[in-house]
Formats: structure tokens, sequence, C-alpha cells
């Protein structure tokens, strides 16, 4: 990473999402473990894909929140949900009944998806075009992972973890409110500078990528939260730092290249996680498969983060796109969550392997036009591609013109020096004399008048005209060539029959 990354504005976006991210997988760890005393594994799976999809809410609610309330609406707002949310902290750890753990989870999940949705804006403003996006995203995924580790690892009190867990999101709340940003993503003019094609038709695409996706990686997350709640594995264990590093890894690579190989990179760890479930529901091993979920797990939030923080400066609403990422994956989660289930627990290894590779051609179709709706009409070229579109745009300008490798030698000269006359004749080895005739010759040839009027021309010059006669001498000399060809057949076929 360049020493431009470790800025203070970017840490400051990085530990927001960081706490976001630790918060939100904080709780749902403690809601399963709480939920646990009340049911039996499958109705805490289901209890969870309840939760995570009332988040959907959330992230919904502030794109159409945010433009209507005033700045006063919006602290009260903000402190209302600080309180809020540690009463349901604290509901969770407690666990009464079913019922109230429930509640509080719905509720709490509405406000985290409000406060998600919030910090994805806040980076989509001020970095939505910044080359080192997904690094900066991979980075709070993989810090935020890496403190749920250290929680579980070393708090053992459901109180405690409660208390930790309403700090922190009172600390992401302090920081997307603590200093105003630019509301208005096109300040910056860098998102007229670079169009995609088709924003809303790549928006469209990428949800329903990700609504795929959700399927194949939710069924994984399922089988492991089975395996979790169950008794047979603690997924708060060392297994958890893959999914830091898959963080962490997904993000150098996603940016690798400017962020060309984004979308392979994805299809790639999608095709490991359909094979990863076609091993488990063959008799596979379940810590094999609950380490590609880390790895391919890091990987998706990563790519469906990036996409949508990039892709909201593109929207008329950014508000209501930067967090539709999270929206999507968690929507598709609660309703995948009850069949998912149900097919695992079946042991139907057949319509599982038919589901999972259905799913997988069909990521493959939507992750294409994906591709090609998110292209941009304009690419920064970089100074290779700008010296071979002028050395094209010279060679095309000296072929319209008949120019001669002299005069070319001149014109290049006149154009890169603003030199006197003598001074360019002595670069050349040539008279004041005779650089005058080659002056005078180009005037000639362009219909031009001065050294002045030469250098205008030839940077006002389009070389449409040029393109049109060089396709009609193409084509007209294929046409004369095949008479010629058809002409020769039949000489020789006459000359064969007077033999």
């Amino acid at each position: 990473m360049k020493n431009t990354f470790w800025k203070r504005e970017r840490i400051e976006i990085m530990i927001a999402l960081a706490l976001f991210n630790y918060v939100f997988l904080g709780a749902e760890y403690l809601f399963d473990n709480m939920m646990a005393f009340q049911t039996d594994s499958g109705g805490v799976v289901l209890a969870q894909s309840y939760v995570l999809g009332s988040s959907t809410v959330g992230f919904l609610l502030f794109g159409i929140l945010d433009g209507k309330l005033r700045e006063r609406a919006k602290k009260a707002g903000s402190a209302g949900a600080g309180v809020l949310a540690a009463v349901c902290l604290w509901g969770i750890q407690v666990h009464q009944s079913y019922g109230s753990i429930l509640a509080a989870g719905l509720i709490l999940y509405v406000l985290l998806g409000i406060a998600g949705s919030l910090v994805h804006y806040r980076a989509a403003c001020r970095y939505g075009m910044e080359e080192h996006l997904a690094e900066t995203v991979g980075v709070s995924y993989a810090t935020g992972l890496f403190l749920q580790f250290l929680e579980n690892n070393l708090i053992h009190n459901a109180a405690v973890e409660a208390v930790i867990l309403t700090v922190a999101f009172w600390a992401l709340l302090f920081l997307v409110e603590k200093r105003k940003v630019a509301e208005s993503l096109m300040e910056r003019n860098l998102y007229e500078s670079d169009p995609i094609r088709h924003p809303y038709a790549a928006a469209g695409t990428l949800i329903f990528t990700i609504a795929l996706m959700t399927c194949i990686f939710a069924t994984l997350d399922n089988a492991v939260t089975l395996g979790h709640a169950g008794g047979s594995m603690d997924i708060g264990q060392w297994p958890r730092l893959i999914l830091a590093v898959s963080g962490l890894v997904s993000g150098v690579l996603f940016d690798y290249g400017k962020g060309r190989y984004r979308n392979l990179i994805m299809y790639c760890v999608t095709l490991l996680s359909t094979v990863c479930i076609l091993v488990i529901v063959s008799g596979g091993s379940f810590l094999l498969g609950l380490i590609v979920f880390y790895l391919s797990a890091g990987f998706f939030v990563v790519f469906f983060s990036t996409g949508f923080v990039r892709l909201a400066g593109y929207m008329r609403v950014p508000q209501f796109w930067a967090g539709m990422g999270r929206a999507v994956n968690n929507l598709c989660a609660i309703l995948i969550g009850s069949f998912s289930v149900a097919l695992i627990r079946s042991g139907d290894s057949t319509k599982i392997m038919i589901a999972s590779i259905g799913l997988f051609v069909l990521i493959s179709i939507a992750i294409y036009i994906y591709t090609v709706m998110g292209q941009t009409d304009v690419e920064l070229p970089d100074q290779e591609r700008k010296q071979e579109e002028e050395q094209d745009y010279f060679s095309a300008f000296a072929d319209t013109y008949a120019l001669t490798e002299r005069e070319q030698e001149v014109l290049k000269m006149l154009l890169a020096s603003d030199e006197e006359v003598q001074e360019i004749a002595n670069r050349l080895y040539i008279s004041r004399a005779m650089l005058y005739r080659y002056i005078s010759s180009l005037n000639k040839k362009t219909d031009t008048n001065s050294r002045i009027g030469l250098i205008q021309f030839y940077y006002t010059w389009k070389p449409k005209k040029r393109l049109i006669v060089t396709i009609e001498t193409y084509v007209n000399s294929r046409i004369v060539q095949f008479y010629v060809k058809l002409f020769s057949v039949y000489s020789w076929y006459g000359d064969r029959r007077l033999e």
C-alpha cells in the first residue's frame, strides 16, 4: 500500500467501518448463544435469519429518511438509537424468553442497518472512486473480525459482552457524526470523468448476482451455524481468524490492476464455495467446510460492499445505494433460511448438488452481464496508451497529406519545440533556407499559411475523412482484385478450351 493510504480521514472511516462490522457480527454471535437457551439448533438458525433480514429495513430506511430529516432531528435520532441499542443488547443477554430475545434482536438490527448504511455512505462520499477502496473495506472488515475474535476468547460473560458492544456502537455513531462530509459526491467530478455506461442496469445485475451468491454463502453459513448451535464446533475460535485474513487478501487482490480482475476473482471464489458444499454433503470434514467458508465469506463481503460503495456516486440518491450490498445479502439470507436448513437436514445430497450447480450456472451468467454493464465509457489511459494514440494520429496525418520522411521529421520538431527557426534548423542539421522550404511545402500540402497555422491545423485536424477514404480504398481494391482474379480464371478457362 502507498503512503497515501494511511491518512487521518481514511483511518477514521476504516475505524467506523471496523466498529460496524464488529458490532454487527458480535451481536449476531451473542444473539445465537442466547437463543440457544430457548430453542434447538434449527430454531437458532431461523431466528438468526430473521434478525439479519430485519437489518435490510434499516439499510433502506436510511436512504429514505436522510434527505428528509433536519440536522437537529438527525442528532436526536442518533442519540435515541444509541440508548435503544443498549436496551436491546441488554434484553438479548438476559434471554428471558424466545420472544423477548427475538424482539430485541429485530429492533437492534434495524438500528444496525441504519448505522451501516450511514457509514457506507460516508465511505462512498470520501473514497467511492479511490483506487484503494477495496483495501479500505478489507482492512476495516479484518479489523472488525479481529476485535470480535478477541472478545469471544477473552470475555466469557454475556453481560460484559453486551456492555462492550454498546460502547462500540456509541463510538461508531460518534465517528460518523463527528465531522461533516460533502453530501454531494459530484463535487470532485470524479464520477463525471469516468461514467458507467448503464449505472442502474449495473446496479440491477449486481443485486441479482449478490442474491444468487448469497444462496451459496448462506447455505454454507447455515451449515456452520447448525454445527455451532449443536455444540460440534465453536465458530468463535481460531478458524475465525481466517475470515479476517480473507478480508485483507481480498482487498489487495480486488484493487490489483485498478480493479480489472475483481469480478473474475469473485467468480473463482464462488466456484470454490460451490465445490465445498458438494464436499460437505458428500460426507466431507466439517472443519474443511468451516475453513473454506471463512476463506470465501471475506471475499464475498468485500466484493458486495465495494461494489455498491463505488456505484453509489452514479445514482441520484447515493444514500439509498451505498449500503445496498448488506441489504441484499441479509434479505436473501432470510428468504432462503428455512429452505436451506430443511435441505441440509434432509441429507439428500442429489438435490443439494443439483441446486448448487444450477445456482453456479446462473451466477456465471449474472456476473458476465454485470461486468459488461459496469464498464465505463472513459478509461484514463496510461502513458504508453497516450503515446500509441499520438503516434497513430501523427501517422494518419502524414499519410493523408503524403508527407515525406524528411517533412515528417520537420513537422515533429515544429510540434515539439517553440525555438527559433535557426535553432530548429541546427537540430535537424540543415540550413535555415532549407528549413523554410520544408515549412513552405508543409503549408502547401495542408493548405495553411504559416508555421503557427500549420501547428493549429494539426491539432484541430480530425481523421474521420481519412478513415472513410481508407475504407473506400480498401473496399474498392478488394473489388478490383476480385474482378482481376475472375478475369484471370476466365482467361485461363478460355485458353484451355482453345487447346
